[in-house]
């Protein structure tokens, strides 16, 4: 699986070995909690664990130092949502994996927009399952908790009476800067575009958030095959930092549970 890798840890006494030898660990989809997890290599079991990547010793003794509100830099910090905690750089026991967008060249022959296109193997679009809602994104295989998405692509725009269309679009807000990120264009955008926001609450599987003036989606629930992926704007998870331009009232997360370092898509 390509990706890139947003390591945390299970079991925090593991990080520094007693001995100082040094131990080897693997990123995992575990079985028994439905989420990514970190583990010492010798306690993989097929049975439990589907292994994503290896990880050295090195990569794990830096990870999980907690940082007091006062002092977190949202361009070093993570808000962990789970322990609701801020760590640097990740919190050591929910760690988080990146998959990317499908790469590719533009096809101009394809019957496909160029943001189906970039829909990764895991998923495909098809009619939502939501009364009214358009087409939206089916899981073709189980989605653990932990996987993260994006970024959000888009046109930038600097005023809402530039947008195609409502609906697509997010205000960015970093330091003193303000724009949109407008994904109405099926041609400049990617597949985000056609995640649905649900019903309620308790029906969302996904969280936005920002981060380097970015958006990206988060895997919060576990998601089966053939269920639809869907994003929650809501006001549980803080105070409102990114504003959807389609009229609704939901308030975003403040404190941004991921921060992709060294990204460049």
């Amino acid at each position: 699986m390509n990706g890139i890798q947003i390591p945390g840890i299970s079991n925090p006494e593991a990080i520094i070995p007693i001995t100082g030898e040094k131990k080897s660990y693997k990123l995992v989809l575990d079985f028994n909690d439905g989420a990514i997890s970190i583990i010492e290599a010798r306690y993989l079991d097929s049975k439990l664990h589907r292994e994503i990547q290896d990880l050295s010793d090195n990569d794990v003794t830096i990870l999980g130092t907690e940082i007091s509100d006062g002092a977190y830099d949202e361009n070093l910090d993570i808000h962990c949502d789970k322990c609701n905690k801020f760590y640097r750089p990740y919190c050591r026991l929910h760690p988080l994996f990146k998959i990317p967008d499908r790469v590719l060249k533009r096809d101009e022959s394809s019957n496909l927009s160029f943001s189906q296109q970039t829909l990764p193997i895991l998923f495909r679009i098809e009619e939502s399952k939501l009364p009214n809602a358009g087409l939206g994104v089916i899981a073709e295989v189980f989605i653990p908790v932990g996987m993260v998405f994006g970024p959000y692509k888009g046109r930038r725009c600097q005023k809402k009476t530039d947008f195609y269309k409502d609906g697509y679009a997010w205000l960015i807000k970093s330091g003193d800067k303000r724009f949109y990120i407008d994904g109405s264009d099926a041609e400049r955008s990617n597949w985000l575009r056609y995640i649905n926001s649900p019903r309620f609450e308790d029906e969302q599987n996904m969280l936005a958030f920002q981060t380097n003036g970015k958006i990206f989606y988060r895997v919060i629930k576990p998601i089966r095959i053939n269920q639809e992926l869907l994003v929650w704007y809501g006001s549980s998870y803080g105070n409102e930092f990114v504003e959807s331009e389609n009229g609704n009232k939901y308030k975003k997360p403040a404190k941004n549970p991921f921060i992709c370092v060294g990204a460049q898509r």
